[in-house]
């Protein structure tokens, strides 16, 4: 019998399957993205109860089988790690529902994710005990996908590597090019661009890499500095996150593409 793992885990989505077993995915901290099925998760009062919906950080035991994704998970504890409580406010849930949407879309089964759970975490973290608003997204979705590998460029110019000033100046966010470009190369670029002022650029490379806890009250970039995220996020996801409409219809500056 394979040897039973674990690991620290957030789950990300979860499902009934037949009568009394769910299926989940989880993000966790030490084996990537894991979906497994939890037999008689829901008859099961020790095992499992309550451990094992979105949101739910736990530890998750589990053992690997011959064949097959799916892993079998033998029981969720939830320790000492902390818990994500949103069940307080529907912008919270919105907020949190992109979170884990998005940090789905941009993982993968069995790759290396350990700092895409720390950032899952941080950010469910700070959503618990504060307010849902439009400078935590932004915070989380520049943080997760300077994860991914999309390093976006807010503080120079694509082109010219010019410094964005945070002066009053207008540049423009090209999403082929990850980045933005200040107003003197614009014309060399073909590709259709977004207006910022720069601002708004400064504020989204500030969010980049501050704490998602020191965000509570921080300006946000603005419906253009949204839309800019959105509009790159729309490029590299192949679907339209569920998650996302119900977002920007209940919070404030969210961005519509």
């Amino acid at each position: 019998m394979p040897v039973e793992e674990s690991t620290p885990a957030i789950v990300l989505r979860a499902r009934d399957y037949g009568e009394s077993d769910r299926i989940v995915t989880a993000l966790t901290l030490n084996a990537g993205k894991l979906s497994g099925i939890a037999k008689g998760a829901k008859a099961s009062r020790y095992r499992f109860e309550r451990k094992l919906e979105p949101f739910t950080h736990a530890v998750l035991h589990y053992r690997r089988r011959p064949h097959g994704q799916l892993v079998f998970i033998t029981r969720a504890e939830a320790a000492d790690l902390p818990q994500h409580v949103l069940d307080d406010d529907l912008a919270k849930i919105a907020l949190g529902s992109y979170m884990l949407e998005l940090t789905d879309a941009l993982t993968t089964e069995d790759s290396e994710a350990a700092e895409a759970y720390r950032v899952l975490s941080e950010g469910l973290g700070a959503l618990s005990h504060r307010f849902a608003d439009a400078a935590l997204r932004q915070a989380f979705e520049m943080r997760l996908l300077g994860w991914a590998g999309f390093g976006l460029e807010f503080t120079r110019c694509r082109i010219c590597a010019s410094a964005n000033g945070d002066n009053g100046a207008t540049v423009y966010f090209v999403v082929s090019r990850g980045g933005i470009v200040c107003a003197k190369c614009r014309p060399a670029v073909a590709e259709g661009a977004i207006k910022l002022s720069s601002a708004g650029a400064a504020t989204l490379a500030r969010l980049g890499t501050a704490p998602m806890d020191d965000s509570p009250g921080s300006e946000a970039a603005g419906p253009d500095g949204a839309l800019a995220l959105a509009r790159f996020i729309g490029s590299i996801v192949d679907r339209r996150l569920r998650s996302q409409e119900f977002l920007d219809s209940v919070l404030p500056g969210a961005g519509k593409k």
